[in-house]
């Protein structure tokens, strides 16, 4: 079996319907209670600098993703239900389509 690159798609999130006051460190505390996090990247505008609403987090291993879905999608942070999915079924999917 051919191991996977760490940090490679398939230990990666795509968390959306956050709340624009939403910060990189709260999401953090909030991710590592399903698992060991090694990165978050709010998605900002790049002319605005505007945050878009949604972010990318990568866990260190791919069980730490399904628990982030099974666990935290669709509770409520500051407000806002998060939508949580695997970030390659995003990206697949073109997404963008149909927002607003």
């Amino acid at each position: 079996a051919m191991a996977r690159q760490p940090g490679g798609p398939s230990c990666s999130i795509f968390v959306g319907n956050l709340p624009y006051d939403a910060n990189e460190d709260e999401l953090k505390d909030l991710f590592s209670q399903v698992g060991h996090v090694s990165s978050v990247r709010v998605v900002s505008d790049s002319v605005t600098k505007q945050p878009r609403g949604y972010c990318f987090i990568d866990f260190s291993d791919s069980a730490s993703v399904q628990a982030a879905i099974d666990k935290l999608n669709n509770v409520d942070y500051n407000g806002r239900k998060i939508r949580i999915d695997w970030a390659e079924r995003e990206l697949r999917s073109g997404g963008g389509g149909g927002g607003g």
